[in-house]
């Protein structure tokens, strides 16, 4: 995959036969390196199969630029050349689309294999979960996002890990103990025939709460504070058992580690049913010992201060968050101190050359900002350029974050189980003729309506849309899919579906964009560009289902059938060797 002097991928890619004619007309231009940018056909009935945007719209003008619009038209894979504009227009031999779409159905990856990231090593961080609740779907965009990142890593050729950094001790993991033992002791998940997640949500919910609901806490500024329940003690019985706990009281420990298994066998299910395998877990009570030690470092260098109560804070310096507090005055620390103590390990071990890459929430954009000012003023401060963090904004539900607290949720399975099993696929899995199964088209309609959407921006979540298979991108990436599956049951059409094929090429240049932003979304996007121009075609092509799968398990998705890309394919050998 050729790039540019700054690093920026080329929108042109070697090896494929449309976008080659382009780069072996300007390669023999004035200019090589004059900016432009492609745009694909979006319909099958326009004329042109590809605009060249130049930066310059004179430049397109001057003698350089009609010698450029000539060398297109004397390239034997393009039929016309046009300048319009700041553009050029080129339509391709028709010929040359037929047998491109040949090989990619079957099975010969033309124009669509990249290793643009080979010999990269990649950590990703996500799901990040507590172990006192199931996974809900709240926490759905985080697990889609992150694993679609570790996939698109993969598809590019980069080495990659995924880990998951586990809150398995704190308030929340004490109240649920703490319900176990007022409301549930003896009982196990088992006895009560339910996943251990679940169980063990029960538990934080029946705990007794001694001082009323709780609320978030702000910075003066108003800022959430995703900290504030632990910043102050209550003097309760979760605080009992978290002193317990770091007391090291062998009866606490032994039923928090037995309570932690029972949730991570539940996540580890719902993980699973997602298509989401983790490499490693990151635990915070691991991070406490290291955090002492820290924090005891900082105050003897002045990083850090003591209060007059007791508690150590780290004043930010940051204007949007001022005080971040690590130890609380009774000597407990905080999440903030946890994650302190675990982000100097993890990153730490970071081998030279390769990322650490965390997804999380937008809440916690400021705080990492401050924890990672931490981490570079205390000793032994891990790489600097070897981890980063990158956010998306939170789900909303009528205008309010989802939150599991009230315990106004949507569980994973129970989601998935609901649309499976709702009219939306019922009628999509119909037009696939039984070839897509309903947990196949579930998984497609709501993982492309979670990608699809803006990373940075909150993303509203409906269940009833996705439930009944209202029009959104994931139902239109849905229906493509059907679509392209039952069309390989079909006789061959008679045509050449252009724009699928044409959009095929620009595969590369789509995750090379993915991977370089560190944001799947954009790839998501191609694949709804996609979607909707096989939808768009009389008839979806001999190539749609190849080419729509190779895009769709490149960002996580499960679906079966053929991929463009198999190796050892004899008909694809064939025609590659007539094509040549």
């Amino acid at each position: 995959m050729p790039f540019t002097s700054d690093g920026i991928p080329s929108p042109l890619a070697t090896g494929s036969p449309l976008l080659g004619a382009c780069e072996d007309a300007i390669a023999a231009g004035d200019e090589p390196r004059r900016a432009f940018a492609i745009e694909p056909r979006r319909h099958e009935d326009q004329h042109a199969d590809l605009r060249l945007l130049l930066s310059e719209r004179d430049w397109l003008q001057s003698p350089a630029g009609e010698r450029l619009i000539d060398a297109f038209r004397a390239h034997p894979a393009v039929t016309d050349a046009a300048r319009r504009k700041a553009a050029v227009l080129l339509r391709f031999d028709d010929a040359v689309l037929a047998c491109l779409e040949r090989q990619l159905a079957a099975g010969y990856p033309t124009g669509m294999s990249t290793d643009v990231l080979a010999g990269q090593r990649f950590t990703l961080g996500f799901v990040g979960p507590n172990t006192n609740k199931a996974l809900h779907v709240g926490h759905l965009r985080n697990v889609f996002l992150g694993h679609a990142l570790a996939c698109v890593l993969e598809a590019g050729g980069a080495a990659v890990r995924r880990h998951s950094l586990v809150g398995d001790i704190g308030r929340r993991v004490c109240e649920a103990i703490v319900g176990y033992t007022t409301r549930h002791a003896g009982e196990s998940p088992d006895e009560l025939g339910i996943a251990g997640d679940r169980f063990v949500e029960l538990c934080s919910r029946d705990f007794p709460r001694e001082r009323g609901e709780r609320g978030e806490r702000a910075e003066p500024d108003g800022l959430a504070d995703p900290n504030a329940e632990e910043r102050e003690p209550r003097g309760d019985s979760a605080d009992a058992a978290m002193d317990a706990w770091l007391a090291g009281d062998a009866h606490e420990r032994e039923l928090w580690a037995r309570m932690r298994e029972w949730v991570l066998a539940g996540h580890s299910q719902t993980l699973a049913r997602l298509g989401v395998r983790m490499d490693g877990l990151d635990f915070e009570s691991e991070g406490i010992e290291r955090a002492r030690a820290l924090i005891v470092a900082g105050l003897e260098r002045g990083v850090l201060e003591r209060e007059e109560s007791g508690a150590v804070v780290f004043r930010t310096g940051r204007s949007e968050y001022t005080t971040m507090v690590l130890l609380r005055r009774d000597g407990v620390p905080t999440e903030y101190a946890r994650l302190l103590g675990t982000y100097h390990r993890v990153f730490g071990a970071v081998a030279p050359g390769a990322l650490y890459v965390e997804v999380a929430g937008d809440e916690w954009q400021q705080c990492t900002a401050a924890l990672r000012d931490l981490l570079r003023l205390l000793p032994d401060d891990p790489r600097d350029d070897g981890y980063l963090w990158t956010f998306h904004g939170s789900l909303t539900v009528s205008g309010r974050k989802m939150g599991s607290r009230t315990g106004e949720v949507v569980w994973i399975d129970d989601l998935l189980d609901e649309v499976a099993s709702g009219p939306g696929v019922l009628a999509l899995e119909e037009l696939a003729e039984g070839v897509v199964g309903p947990e196949e088209i579930a998984d497609v309609v709501v993982r492309g309506t979670f990608l699809c959407a803006p990373t940075a921006r909150p993303l509203a979540f409906s269940l009833d849309d996705l439930v009944e298979g209202r029009l959104g991108p994931g139902q239109t990436i849905a229906e493509a899919w059907c679509r392209a599956r039952r069309a390989q049951l079909e006789d061959p059409p008679a045509g050449v579906a252009r724009s699928l094929v044409v959009q095929s090429q620009l595969y590369p240049q789509a995750l090379a964009r993915a991977a370089e932003n560190l944001d799947a979304a954009s790839l998501a996007t191609y694949l709804l560009g996609l979607a909707e121009a096989s939808l768009q075609a009389p008839q979806p092509g001999l190539a749609a289902a190849p080419v729509l799968g190779r895009v769709l398990r490149s960002l996580g998705f499960q679906v079966g059938g053929a991929e463009v890309g198999g190796e050892g394919v004899q008909a694809a050998s064939m025609l590659a060797q007539q094509a040549s």
